[in-house]
């Protein structure tokens, strides 16, 4: 957990001021007692109230009246870099699964900024399609 200055593309994706603060989330998330994905969470500082991050920022957000409505996400295979595998106990080179995450407010604002990067051997995405007749 870290406040800090946003570098220029969180300033761009997160249509922040130069001079405005991001707090940064990095999580390594667990199943079976393994990890199974590296996260990066961005959002404006002003957004997490102090005392509401507890285990879920997405609690934090909606504690502090900032809870996201839609978001748009992008899944693409990647290679693991050296962080990546590290974290992830993999190979460098390893397979992985790299998804962005952009959410926004009801206003449509942005308020979140996630990268995630999911071990290709222990990660199994399934979506459900509903089509207008």
């Amino acid at each position: 957990q870290l406040i800090c200055a946003p570098d220029p593309a969180d300033t761009l994706k997160l249509g922040l001021s130069p001079n405005d603060m991001v707090f940064r989330l990095s999580r390594v998330r667990l199943s079976d007692g393994e990890p199974l994905a590296f996260e990066k969470a961005i959002v404006p500082a002003y957004a997490i109230a102090p005392g509401t991050l507890g285990t879920s920022l997405y609690g934090a957000l909606r504690a502090s009246g900032f809870m996201p409505v839609r978001a748009l996400q992008r899944l693409r295979a990647a290679i693991a870099n050296a962080q990546e595998a590290n974290l992830l106990g993999v190979p460098v080179g390893s397979p992985i699964l790299h998804i962005e995450r952009r959410s926004f407010l009801a206003n449509g604002r942005p308020i979140e900024v996630t990268t995630s990067s999911y071990r290709g051997d222990r990660y199994d995405f399934i979506a459900e399609l509903t089509l207008e007749p």
